[in-house]
């Protein structure tokens, strides 16, 4: 019976590290004056022993520590804690069921602090989504979600789900899965919820399928297509051949966001100089643009019915929202007047951060430095850029290889071959 009483035991002692040159060494338990050593603290709980630090030298602090312990060890405590948590997680859970899916998302946007409107969007599209997703399975309150809910949902998504709400992309899967995570973990710390129902969701490793990037003569074919498009289909995109045209030649050029593009100001642009403010990070934009660039904007009159007349792209019509997915919408329509095909002979569609791509792949394939092309990017790491276009373009290696061939000949080395 004492061997049983022995095993099932909790103990929690205070006790010396002393120093090999501390007079009181042999005394482990020792509490007087003179000694200034380490304490620590002796467990011994479920038939097994270990020692930890009391991060103290003070037997008195020590003890404060080891009384903590052992009320945390304490039956009566652990039960009292239990009481109180089920109690806690009983309010909360009422709480839970009166609060809707509608206000849990307005309260957990009205808690950001955007750093620019880009991100605030895709918060709100992302809340949107959530919002869509719970009428439309009849969820109401947000205590009525849960993880087995959340797993089916998200077997639903795909680029041609049936549903608007579920017609995501396997890299946006990835992106929207981090804001569902956020907005939960969210209502999980204001206690709008007892437990977060998205914590068993595992990530979604993002695509790695390579973004096509236009040949010269490609990106001349999408310049070749714009008139034909135009002509051929009714209302205002039947009037932009002009800022389609400068449009992708600013973008190709200059390897800028579309939506950065859209919003440029007249005064922005300088000689070949184009000086801006990216909307998604904050960076700066200075560049230089090649002369037919520079003229395709320039002949956008400031005068023109459709656009503010401090833009070259922003029409009165539309807000900033609203400026990237009109023109989105335009260019896809595009491609019903192009036969691109990708390096095996596909059927490749075109869509405009191609011109990013193939700005950062040309500048890459000409020996201009990554962390350069990074910069140019405006990315905020070099990393960002590395992941992105660094493994997409096999000939790159062949190019370091060759500086590294003659920077080791110039050290001396004989290589064979070329």
């Amino acid at each position: 019976m004492e061997a049983e009483a022995q095993r099932t035991s909790t103990t929690v002692t205070v006790f010396v590290r002393h120093a090999p040159t501390c007079s009181h060494k042999n005394d482990r338990y020792y509490r007087g004056k003179g000694c200034n050593c380490r304490k620590a603290l002796y467990i011994y709980e479920g038939g097994r022993d270990r020692t930890v630090s009391a991060k103290t030298r003070s037997w008195e602090a020590a003890e404060k520590l080891a009384k903590t312990e052992r009320d945390r060890r304490d039956p009566a405590n652990l039960l009292l804690k239990k009481i109180a948590d089920d109690e806690a997680q009983r309010v909360a859970l009422l709480r839970s069921k009166d609060i809707t899916v509608q206000d849990a998302t307005d309260r957990w946007l009205r808690s950001q602090r955007w750093k620019n409107k880009e991100t605030e969007t895709i918060y709100r599209c992302a809340a949107r989504r959530i919002v869509d997703w719970a009428e439309d399975i009849g969820v109401k309150g947000l205590g009525d979600i849960t993880a087995d809910k959340l797993d089916e949902w998200r077997g639903l998504w795909s680029e041609k789900a049936e549903k608007k709400y579920n017609r995501i992309g396997l890299t946006s899967q990835a992106h929207f899965l981090g804001y569902l995570k956020r907005f939960f973990r969210y209502a999980a710390e204001v206690g709008f919820l007892v437990r977060n129902p998205s914590l068993p969701l595992r990530p979604i490793a993002k695509s790695k399928k390579r973004t096509e990037v236009l040949t010269q003569q490609q990106f001349q074919e999408v310049l070749a297509a714009v008139p034909l498009y135009t002509a051929a289909v009714r209302g205002m995109a039947s009037e932009f051949k002009a800022e389609l045209t400068a449009l992708f030649l600013l973008q190709r050029w200059s390897g800028m966001r579309i939506n950065d593009c859209l919003m440029l100001p007249r005064t922005g642009l300088v000689g070949n100089n184009v000086q801006t403010i990216t909307q998604k990070t904050g960076a700066r934009v200075d560049c230089e643009i090649p002369d037919e660039a520079v003229a395709a904007l320039l002949a956008l009159s400031s005068e023109r019915e459709r656009f503010l007349p401090g833009y070259f792209f922003w029409q009165k019509a539309y807000t900033e929202d609203e400026l990237s997915t009109k023109w989105g919408y335009w260019i896809k329509r595009l491609n019903a007047y192009l036969n691109l095909k990708d390096i095996k002979g596909q059927p490749m569609k075109f869509h405009s951060h191609m011109l990013r791509d193939t700005f950062a792949v040309e500048l890459l394939l000409a020996g201009v430095a990554l962390e350069d092309v990074s910069r140019m990017l405006t990315h905020a790491s070099i990393k960002t850029t590395e992941d992105y276009y660094a493994h997409w373009v096999p000939d790159r290696l062949t190019l370091l290889k060759k500086k590294a061939r003659d920077a080791m000949r110039k050290m001396g080395a004989k290589i064979e071959g070329q």
